[in-house]
């Protein structure tokens, strides 16, 4: 993550939402982010909002990232790969429910990240050595493929969720629902698909036991 360090004496200090509050920290993001003078109006009217709802995310830092945008949930602070005032809008949500979180909560989410990660690698080679494993009888390959399946959806379902509450907190904060619906409906999507991906395949495999369990 670059941007976020504490920089050499004489040099600006990081960047917070706060900022985003005045002109000129709005301007150093705008530079940053390469924006729009029309993106950054928008995260200004953001950024002052979520203030006024919860002052302690004033102090919040923000960075540029290359990597995409996210929020750290150990070092709690934002990295943005976009001047997207609703991607800024979503990764802000993930602030406002994680900040402040038990840990509990957060091993959940990282677990669930690691396991849906683990999971989507392992799908595609492990349901085709069940599916022409001779060591397992075709009357349980389908069992265990479906089981195998439920298990990699259960696994997503914590950070999928989070996403969607994300993605609501940015539609209830916007001015302009439609807008940000559009803006952010291909991210949840490319999420959904990517966390769902192990299920998916396991699904698939199961599907296609039941056919060769018909010939």
């Amino acid at each position: 993550m670059r941007g976020l360090s504490q920089k050499p004496a004489g040099k600006a200090a990081p960047l917070t939402i706060g900022a985003l509050t005045t002109a000129s920290g709005l301007t150093r993001a705008a530079k940053a982010l390469n924006a729009s003078p029309e993106d950054m109006v928008r995260i200004y009217s953001y950024s002052k909002k979520f203030i006024e709802d919860e002052p302690s995310l004033a102090d919040m830092q923000v960075g540029k990232s290359s990597g995409g945008s996210f929020y750290d949930i150990d070092k709690k602070r934002l990295a943005l790969g976009t001047s997207d005032p609703d991607v800024f809008a979503h990764e802000v949500g993930h602030a406002q429910r994680l900040h402040d979180a038990g840990d509990t909560y957060k091993s959940i989410l990282k677990g669930s990240k690691a396991l849906t990660r683990l999971l989507g690698t392992a799908a595609l080679p492990g349901a085709a050595a069940l599916t022409y494993s001779p060591a397992v009888e075709d009357s349980n390959k389908r069992s265990l493929l479906r089981g195998l399946a439920a298990a990699s959806a259960l696994a997503a379902l914590p950070n999928l969720v989070e996403e969607v509450a994300a993605t609501s907190n940015a539609l209830a904060n916007s001015t302009s629902k439609l807008r940000t619906l559009k803006n952010l409906a291909p991210g949840l999507a490319s999420h959904s698909l990517h966390d769902l991906s192990g299920a998916g395949t396991f699904s698939l495999f199961s599907h296609l036991q039941k056919g060769s369990s018909n010939d």
